[in-house]
């Protein structure tokens, strides 16, 4: 009998407590890998001088080499550094980074469409300085709007899609609807995740600001999170795609 169309629950908080029993197993292994994580973002962020740096692309590409060796380590994928596959991957994810990016620049020209609708100038001038004035420029309460669509959205265009990179990463199958398939009928729950992730970060943030914002901090218990997040994310993987996938 097909279970093509069978619904997998799931198990969120189950999942976090197997991702702490592998924390507690391999202590030394994570160890070791938070605190590459932790010197890469130092990199990254304190040395290269972050966004704002040419450098940045290239050390991009170094952190997702980074990530995908992880994963590949994770699963036992050898060989864990030098794999083809690791370029296969870049197929998912640059979809997965497309559609984020996509919906992020739809919703940050929203307000602006009016101005080119050809409305009377009067109309225009009101709108201009009624909403785009007070809701965009001052008071950035159109720039919360968007990060509350994007974080109901994350479990469709991120979430969803990262198992697809996943597969891809280890070398099995990288299709996006796939992964929409196997894990349908658990929006709230990867919903809720993703809102413990963005509650998870404000509060590192807000620790780093009390303690002067020199963002050390930030980057040290960024770096530990960012891994057990992996860590999170590979034991939801195997709970969705266990099976050998033959698609």
């Amino acid at each position: 009998m097909s279970t093509n169309n069978t619904i997998k629950i799931f198990p969120a908080w189950d999942c976090v407590l197997q991702a702490w029993n592998y924390v507690q197993t391999n202590k030394r292994v994570f160890g070791l890998f938070a605190l590459a994580n932790f010197l890469l973002l130092i990199c990254g962020f304190k040395l290269l001088g972050g966004l704002g740096s040419i450098w940045f692309v290239f050390w991009c590409v170094a952190y997702y080499w980074f990530t995908c060796f992880f994963f590949r380590f994770y699963f036992g994928r050898k060989p864990y550094f030098f794999s083809k596959k690791v370029v296969d991957s870049m197929v998912p994810s640059t979809k997965i980074l497309f559609l984020t990016l996509a919906l992020a620049t739809v919703l940050a020209y929203l307000p602006f469409l009016p101005l080119f609708l050809g409305l009377p100038v009067d109309v225009l001038d009101e709108y201009a300085i009624g909403f785009i004035q007070q809701y965009v420029d001052e008071n950035k309460i159109y720039d919360i709007a968007i990060q509350l669509v994007l974080l109901f959205m994350t479990p469709l265009i991120f979430y969803r899609p990262m198992f697809a990179w996943v597969s891809s990463v280890i070398g099995r199958s990288g299709s996006l609807r796939n992964a929409w398939r196997k894990t349908k009928g658990n929006y709230w729950r990867f919903w809720l995740v993703a809102l413990v992730c963005n509650v998870l970060a404000l509060v590192v943030s807000g620790f780093d600001l009390l303690l002067g914002n020199s963002s050390w901090i930030e980057l040290g218990l960024g770096a530990i999170l960012i891994m057990f997040g992996n860590v999170y994310m590979a034991k939801s993987f195997d709970f969705f795609f266990l099976e050998v996938d033959t698609e």
